[in-house]
């Protein structure tokens, strides 16, 4: 008996390819990502570059989870009724969900956990983080407080700082868009899209011509620093700078480099650090 437990052990430690912090992969698990990647981009199906795959992954929800956000079985099924609801391709979701054959254990740890880390990670730690941001914010505000001084240096005053500017035109019916690019009567903007010419536009309507907007505009990916040219019935012209927020992979990596990855096959380990460009940042034992 004892003998056959010792065996049972020794099968399922050989099953494991990789471990990510507590996180481990097996073969089947490879196996499953290695059908999952072929789905995506045909011809990629490749052992390394699932296995890439499912460490990004992975890591992500070791991050996610070393930020105190908790990542348990009801989470990934939140997560998985939110793919099905808001899916934009429901015939390649079957198929995917096809690979696991009703396991559907290993579809929410698997699948449906390397969606949600990536996905909270970036959106709802990275993006929102007034610390991880602070010094792209920081020299937003600079520039401003410079262009306050002299509004009408404002695109010299952005160009020694660094930053670039555009003159833009901004309406309801355009959206936002460079002067330089004509506007066609087929291209009809996003609701997004309009919602941002309409954040903007309510900042511009109580501007002078040639005045700064006093504040600095946060936007998802960046940080905007505006100057009213002119207004035409309900076209705006503005000028402006844009700061974008830090780099997610730098960031990224900052955190994942501190969990630690191993992988037992040493020809695959190889191979992955041969292939992929970031597997020099793991923290490999």
């Amino acid at each position: 008996m004892a003998l056959l437990l010792l065996v049972l052990l020794l099968s399922g430690c050989r099953s494991e390819v990789a471990k990510v912090g507590d996180l481990p992969i097996t073969e089947e698990d490879l196996s499953r990502q290695v059908q999952v990647s072929e789905l995506y981009f045909p011809r990629s199906g490749q052992k390394y570059v699932a296995l890439s795959q499912l460490i990004k992954g992975y890591l992500a929800l070791e991050v996610l989870k070393s930020q105190g956000h908790r990542v348990d079985n009801a989470t990934l099924q939140g997560e998985a009724q939110r793919i099905d609801r808001e899916t934009q391709a429901p015939e390649l979701l079957g198929k995917i969900k096809a690979v696991y054959r009703g396991d559907e254990k290993a579809y929410l740890r698997s699948f449906v956990g390397q969606v949600y880390g990536e996905r909270i990670l970036y959106h709802e730690i990275f993006l929102p983080s007034p610390e991880i941001h602070r010094a792209s914010r920081e020299k937003a505000q600079a520039l401003l407080k410079a262009g306050l001084s002299s509004p009408s240096s404002f695109p010299e005053i952005a160009r020694k700082r660094g930053a670039k500017t555009v003159t833009l035109r901004v309406s309801l019916k355009e959206g936002i868009r460079p002067t330089g690019r004509r506007f066609r009567s087929q291209e009809i903007p996003s609701e997004a899209h309009r919602e941002q010419a309409r954040r903007l536009i309510e900042h511009l309507s109580r501007m002078q011509p040639g005045q700064l907007y006093p504040e600095v505009i946060e936007w998802m990916e960046g940080y905007q620093v505006l100057r009213l040219l002119r207004n035409e019935g309900k076209t705006y012209l503005a000028q402006s700078a844009n700061i974008p927020k830090r780099d997610y992979e730098g960031w990224f990596w900052e955190q994942a480099s501190h969990i630690p990855v191993r992988i037992f096959d040493a020809g695959l380990r190889q191979e992955l650090l041969r292939e992929v460009a970031w597997a020099k940042e793991l923290h490999l034992e």
